[in-house]
């Protein structure tokens, strides 16, 4: 409870100070003839928002490890997933809260409709992004069974995917899916049990 009472508060702080800088910002901004482009303010907002969305990862990421200290999954830890929410509202960007969020979907609280509507909602706002398509994939095949339906953001995975060491992994794992889809009905449990266990991309962000 104390927790969480802590993660209401920083919300509402962060929030506040962000609103604050935004407002000031635009109060301070110089007049301009009707006529020149008003890009570079909103370019400064939209800084001061990730900057501010960065600030709440680095609380979440803090909480996230206190929350492991105690033994538990940090996928069934529920309580973040408000900071988690407030962090891609402000920078649609940020691909590892949208595939912690989803984790949070499907093993907190269980809701696969939710971790279906959140990674797509993160898949929108970052197209080429392979983790996520990497995320869908392992989802739709190793989650809810349904390799066909993974197959397509597999093969976006690898095709996004620049790193050798995750390109490979992600190839296997396209392999391992197209083999299920090929056969559904002979789809073993050791290749679903694989691609359900299948690691995440890597943790930290890179900005």
């Amino acid at each position: 409870m104390r927790h969480k009472f802590a993660i209401i508060c920083t919300l509402i702080v962060l929030f506040i100070g962000m609103c604050i800088v935004e407002n000031g910002a635009v109060r301070a901004r110089p007049p301009e003839p009707p006529s020149k482009d008003p890009s570079a303010i909103y370019a400064l907002i939209g800084e001061f928002r990730v900057v501010f969305a960065n600030l709440l990862w680095i609380k979440a990421d803090n909480y996230h490890h206190e929350y492991l200290l105690h033994g538990k999954a940090w996928t069934s830890n529920k309580e973040m997933m408000g900071l988690i929410r407030l962090i891609t509202i402000l920078d649609p960007h940020f691909v590892e809260a949208y595939a912690t969020g989803t984790y949070i979907y499907m093993d907190g609280y269980r809701d696969y409709p939710k971790a279906i509507e959140f990674l797509h909602e993160g898949l929108a706002n970052n197209p080429r992004s392979w983790e996520l398509h990497h995320l869908a994939a392992v989802m739709y095949a190793g989650r809810l069974h349904k390799p066909k339906q993974a197959l397509p953001y597999a093969r976006q995975a690898v095709r996004y995917c620049k790193d050798d060491f995750y390109r490979r992994r992600t190839i296997k794992l396209l392999n391992t899916i197209e083999k299920m889809a090929a056969e559904p009905q002979k789809g073993s449990a050791n290749q679903q049990g694989a691609v359900a266990n299948e690691p995440e991309g890597p943790s930290q962000r890179q900005r």
